[in-house]
């Protein structure tokens, strides 16, 4: 029995040593603790500053080549039938979740890919962004739904059916390269004289060199759509670093030309679907609102980074006003270029004649949805209906990709952050019947976040891309569900990734370490536990 007390007795003289220690290591580092949210900045999880986009075979260059596959996703499915577009059964694929209650859904978001074409990864961003968003407000991950379009690329005919010729087998909706970022109708589906699907044969062949590859641009497109092309599709989509490859005029034909058996791009245009990305974005709006099939829905977000995030703009632009307009949210992210409402841009354009042409401005060839949806678009009217809107704006401070080095583009700043910068503070404000005159409009929120990169993951999951994306509105407009509020409207705010999100909800957050109270209970047990023991 002595031996015992013996023992306990030393084991409670350690505990009184590693107890007093700890209050001494608490004392000393409490000046360390008061200042490592200033060193925590430089720890930040990877999900904000490295992509983490899962690719077909590991190359996340395999968009330029093409596809072969459309990734499987935890928690979602591929729809090829559910989103018909137009009046002639044309569909757009779709990651959307894979179980969910329609009379429950609240909310959804329709988040668009860039130049990568990874619907995939958009998809599983934004699932994360309203997983944690759910964690830290009031409403349940039952109510949103998460939406990602695979804009299709001729080249991606392993993705899509096809037979032994590599021709659509079906009524999906295929581009020329990145014709749809640029608002261009779609080639696929294509129709005959009869309204019979007749999709054109397509081989794929090596390119010989940059001079060849032109001229084949040049016979298939007229000479303002091949330049917009060149210009726009040069945007990198998912990139932590800069890399030259990704300002080399048209990345997808640098290392393969794609050729439409027995006929031209424009034939098969013309014998096309008549249908482009912003009728797209109408069809998700139509049947997300119809209260038959979502009775409890408040709010349709339209989100697009990158390419996507251009496609959004031209929307906000161009779309009709309805009824449904109170139901809707915009959400645009580091775009390469904006399409500037009037012929003012902040950078002289005296050696570039044709900067305010269309995709760039409003001038020259609208795309065919203009005159499909038979819209009043005085100059006027698109600028009042573009403040009447409710749009977000996101972009990296590390962004440093200029994504488009066209003379047009570089009329409007420099690079991503630049341009973004010029749009949002030198344009938006001096708009005419803008109600806040030479002030960020009060529809319009401007988030620029600390650390990230241009990368979709670094915005979409960022605290400022939770609020936008999922609470904002959710009950309705302005009618917001619980949660953190970092961004503010009618301003611009500079925010860390995790900007105001509590420290349970932080990742690699600090390490847990006793507190006073803890410490001085654990100093008295052993203390008692000695004594009695003496």
């Amino acid at each position: 029995m002595r031996e015992h007390g013996a023992l306990l007795k030393l084991l409670a003289l350690l505990c009184i040593v590693v107890a007093v220690r700890s209050v001494s290591l608490d004392r000393s580092s409490f000046e360390f603790q008061r200042r490592r949210h200033t060193l925590e900045r430089r720890d930040l999880p990877s999900y904000y500053t490295k992509d983490i986009g899962i690719y077909p075979g590991g190359n996340t260059n395999g968009y330029i080549k093409g596809w072969t596959e459309l990734p499987a996703m935890d928690g979602a499915k591929v729809d090829n039938d559910t989103f018909t577009v137009g009046t002639q059964g044309a569909t757009i694929t779709t990651y959307i979740n894979e179980n969910y209650d329609a009379s429950k859904i609240k909310r959804v978001v329709i988040q668009v890919h860039g130049e990568y074409r990874d619907a995939w990864n958009q998809w599983m961003y934004a699932n994360m962004s309203a997983t944690n968003a759910s964690k830290i407000s009031d409403f349940s991950i039952d109510e949103v739904l998460v939406v990602a379009p695979m804009f299709f690329s001729l080249n991606d005919y392993q993705a899509y059916p096809h037979d032994a010729n590599n021709v659509s087998t079906t009524k999906i909706l295929v581009w020329d390269q990145n014709g749809w970022g640029d608002t261009e109708d779609a080639l696929w589906p294509s129709f005959n004289s009869n309204g019979q699907l007749d999709n054109p044969a397509y081989n794929f062949t090596t390119a010989t060199s940059s001079k060849s590859k032109s001229t084949s641009k040049s016979k298939s497109k007229s000479k303002s759509t091949s330049k917009s092309k060149k210009s726009s599709s040069s945007e990198a989509d998912n990139t932590a670093t800069d890399s030259s490859d990704e300002s080399s005029s048209d990345t997808t034909s640098s290392l393969a030309k794609r050729r439409l058996i027995d006929v031209s791009s424009e034939e098969a245009a013309s014998n096309g679907p008549g249908l482009s990305v912003l009728d797209v974005f109408d069809a998700y709006v139509n049947y997300f609102s119809n209260k038959a099939i979502f009775p409890n829905m408040q709010t349709i977000v339209v989100a697009g980074f990158s390419m996507g995030g251009q496609a959004v703009n031209r929307y906000v632009t161009f779309r009709p006003d309805t009824s449904k307009e109170s139901m809707i949210n915009y959400w645009i992210s580091s775009p390469a270029s904006f399409l500037y409402l009037n012929d003012s841009r902040p950078v002289p354009s005296s050696s570039c004649k044709d900067y305010d042409d269309y995709k760039y401005g409003l001038n020259g060839t609208l795309p065919g949805y203009v005159n499909r949806t038979a819209a009043e678009n005085t100059p006027e009217i698109i600028q009042n209906r573009y403040l009447s809107r409710k749009v977000s704006y996101f972009v990296g401070l590390q962004d440093s990709n200029d994504g488009d080095n066209s003379c047009a583009a570089n009329t409007q700043g420099k690079g991503h952050v630049d341009r973004m910068d010029n749009w949002v503070q030198k344009v938006l404000p001096y708009l005419p019947n803008n109600t806040r005159s030479e002030e960020i409009p009060t529809t319009v929120s401007y988030a620029r976040i600390e650390s990230v990169p241009h990368l979709a993951n670094g915005v979409i999951l960022s605290s400022a891309g939770m609020q936008t994306l999922f609470t904002d509105d959710f009950n309705g407009r302005n009618n917001n569900a619980k949660g953190p509020q970092p961004v503010k409207y009618g301003a611009q705010t500079n925010l860390t990734p995790d900007a105001d999100l509590p420290s349970s909800a932080k990742s690699g957050s600090q390490s847990r370490r006793n507190t006073p109270g803890v410490t001085f209970i654990a100093t008295l047990a052993a203390l008692l536990a000695y004594l009695n023991y003496s």
